[in-house]
This record gives structure tokens, C-alpha cells and sequence, in this order.
């Protein structure tokens, strides 16, 4: 990965300079892929993320958007603070970091930040995850073996070695990949270095996530015994 960055006015670009040579803000302009007949589909969440062709790659293209009740209101911008501040410099950075230790998430592509004042907007494009799976569809479908849950819990315990937080653990941010590897994915306001009191809420967050959705579809097989084995594999 060779990081660079671009900068003209006030928008702000860093990218890896092995996938893209020339970065401009259409790259992050959804209408831009459609015009081009290279935007191949968008997934719904919070807001729209768009999958986009770019040579033999696809990149997954996300818009930072806020939840909860600020994000009724003022749903696309965030205070400026400082360019090393902001939310798609710091996530880009962590993932470039993440990849460096070898750890399981997508490649980042490249990060823009438009300042308007006190006030700016983001977006991040990274690697679309081929063949893989939300945690949410695989426990929907066939449901996962012993051998899947305590492999799951050895590759959390991956990132919670590194020290890595990861602030939406849940069963939408973490791809399991057809041949067994998992991924974990959005890292929003992700850290290093964090304290054991972090890592420790991962850990109760993703198990909320589980049980959330166990509730709302009773057919799905969760349960302590499960998790028992997802923290063998953690603890190992």
C-alpha cells in the first residue's frame, strides 16, 4: 500500500496510490458510477452504500450519515475539528493500520472530507467483501457449527490482542466468507490501544446483537451454549 493524499480547496482526499493514480470527489459521487454505468447496486442501512466497479475491482462506496435522534436533523455533516479529526481520515487510517497487522477487513481506497465552515461531510470507498455474508444471513440460513463459533471467537481475540475497538460489533458488521474466513467491517470511530474496558463492551455489545436478534426470530439457533463455545475459541 503506498498512502497519499490530494487537496485542492477544501476537499481533502487520501488514498492508496497502488489502487487509484488520479483522485478527484466524483469518485465519491454515487451519480458520477451511475453515469459511467459502473454503480452495480446499494445496500441499505442507516443510508445508502453503493457498490461500484473500477477495472476488475469492486469498491463499496459509504456516505458518513449520523443515527439516532441528531441524525433526524443534521444527518450528513459533523463538526470540523481538524482535518486528522474527522471520521473518514481516522477510519481510512485505521483500516490502512489494520491491514498492515494482517488482521480481516477490507481494503481501504481512499477517504474524501469536504469542509463547508465549521462543518464538513465524508465518505470512504473500500474493497466489496466477494462471497461473503453478513453474520445475520448465516444464522438466518443454515446456522453456524461449533467449529464456526470458536473460530469466530479466536479471530475477535485477534483484534482485542492488537488492542483494536471496534464501537458496532454486531451481527451486520461482521462477513463470513465462503471459505470459513470472517471479516469484520465498518470501523466508524474504531480505535487502538484501547483499555480492557472496551474491549470488555465489544464483548457484551456483540453478544446484545446476538440476542437481539434471537428475540425477533426465535427460529434461530443462539443460545449461553453457543457463546460458551464463541469464548473458548476467544480465550484460547
Amino acid at each position: 500500500m503506498q498512502i497519499s493524499s490530494w487537496h485542492q480547496g477544501d476537499d481533502f482526499i487520501v488514498y492508496d496510490r497502488d489502487q487509484i493514480a488520479d483522485p478527484t470527489p466524483d469518485l465519491f459521487d454515487p451519480q458520477w458510477w451511475e453515469r459511467q454505468g459502473l454503480r452495480l447496486g446499494v445496500f441499505r442501512g442507516r443510508g445508502q452504500v453503493h457498490v461500484v466497479q473500477h477495472g476488475a475491482a469492486q469498491w463499496v462506496l459509504r456516505r458518513y450519515r449520523r443515527g439516532g435522534v441528531v441524525g433526524r436533523v443534521v444527518d450528513r455533516s459533523y463538526v470540523w475539528a481538524g482535518l486528522e479529526a474527522t471520521r473518514p481520515w481516522r477510519e481510512w487510517h485505521l483500516l490502512a493500520e489494520l491491514r498492515r497487522l494482517r488482521l480481516p477487513v477490507p481494503r481501504p481506497i481512499a477517504a474524501h472530507v469536504s469542509r463547508t465552515g465549521w462543518r464538513y461531510s465524508g465518505h470512504l470507498l473500500s474493497e466489496l467483501i466477494n462471497e461473503a455474508r453478513p453474520l445475520a444471513e448465516v444464522l438466518k440460513g443454515d446456522g453456524m457449527s461449533s467449529f464456526d463459533w470458536r473460530r469466530l471467537g479466536e479471530t475477535l481475540q485477534r483484534f482485542h490482542r492488537a488492542g483494536v475497538h471496534h464501537p458496532d460489533l454486531n451481527v451486520q458488521n461482521i462477513l463470513l466468507h465462503r471459505d470459513g474466513r470472517y471479516f469484520f467491517i465498518d470501523f466508524d470511530k474504531g480505535r487502538m490501544q484501547a483499555s480492557a474496558l472496551l474491549l470488555e463492551i465489544d464483548l457484551k455489545r456483540f453478544r446484545r446483537s446476538l440476542e437481539k436478534l434471537h428475540e425477533k426470530q426465535p427460529q434461530i439457533a443462539f443460545d449461553d451454549s453457543h457463546w460458551q463455545i464463541f469464548l473458548a475459541g476467544y480465550r484460547s
